[in-house]
């Protein structure tokens, strides 16, 4: 064990419980759990990524269906904002 290790032990053990508490807190913060550091689970295969790809295009066309074709997102939005929130002016 080196000097600072063992330096960084005598502190440990010279804490109150609640300091020591609050030091597990910070030690957690400052290095990252492996659950942090795996790559998200991903489909098996490629060919399932790209066949829910086809599945959201295929569910956007179905979707366009239903919204007017003058529809307009950003009229939309300001209208919802003047209305939640009035002039603020």
């Amino acid at each position: 064990m080196t000097m600072l290790q063992k330096q960084a032990v005598q502190l440990i053990q010279n804490m109150s419980d609640d300091n020591l508490s609050f030091l597990i807190e910070i030690i957690q913060r400052l290095i990252p759990s492996r659950a942090y550091t795996k790559p998200a689970a991903s489909p098996a295969n490629p060919s399932e990524k790209m066949q829910a790809f086809k599945e959201l295009a295929a569910s956007r066309k179905e979707i366009q269906k239903y919204i007017p074709e003058d529809f307009d997102p950003e009229a939309e939005l300001e209208a919802a904002r003047k209305e939640r929130y009035g002039n603020l002016d």
